[in-house]
């Protein structure tokens, strides 16, 4: 287990040095070069994915075009969310957008913790919450704001997701062309 996913589990639950040792071989260390799948469509991957450095995405296909929908960046989670949920196949990709560097958990190791303790259980309800959230702010976003109010927000919650993404991904991630997204840069700078 990273520094980094340690530091970001104490931050939500005040676990002891001890308690994060008797876990840390439930967790597996993994790099992908950039462009690597962490799952793709149809696979069953049920794990939860912490990003300690790097970038994924998630995207499904609809009429043979991507439709990127998720970005997990450093201290984030992700997981292929039909597999998690419903063991099913998953409906997604994820896929590396830098080098990452990721700590995972399958699901029957996170079940293990979970019924060990009430703090891990207390810690898996709490990022689960904090992520539906932030799906349902997304969601929203969709239906009552415009394609600049969106990218808005986003430059103020997250300015480092809009340094870092390649264009046409962020274009899709906004519901826009990336013509469209440069044409929405150009005249955020003429204000």
């Amino acid at each position: 287990m990273t520094r980094n996913l340690i530091h970001f589990i104490k931050q939500i639950v005040p676990f002891t040095d001890e308690e994060i040792q008797k876990a840390e071989h439930l967790f597996t260390e993994t790099f992908l070069k950039k462009n690597d799948y962490w799952v793709k469509e149809g696979e069953f991957n049920a794990d939860i994915v912490f990003v300690n450095k790097g970038m994924l995405r998630a995207y499904f296909v609809k009429d043979e075009a991507e439709r990127t929908f998720d970005f997990a960046i450093e201290n984030q989670v992700i997981t292929a969310t039909n597999s998690y949920m419903r063991d099913m196949p998953s409906t997604d990709s994820i896929q590396a957008v830098e080098d990452t560097s990721i700590s995972s958990i399958s699901k029957e190791n996170l079940e293990v913790l979970f019924s060990q303790s009430a703090k891990w259980e207390r810690l898996g309800r709490l990022i689960f919450q904090d992520y539906t959230i932030e799906q349902e702010i997304r969601l929203r976003s969709f239906i009552a704001e415009t394609a600049q109010e969106r990218y808005e927000r986003l430059a103020k919650e997250q300015p480092e997701l809009l340094k870092r993404t390649p264009q046409i991904y962020l274009a899709n991630f906004l519901g826009i062309t990336p013509q469209s997204l440069s044409r929405l840069r150009r005249n955020i700078v003429k204000k």
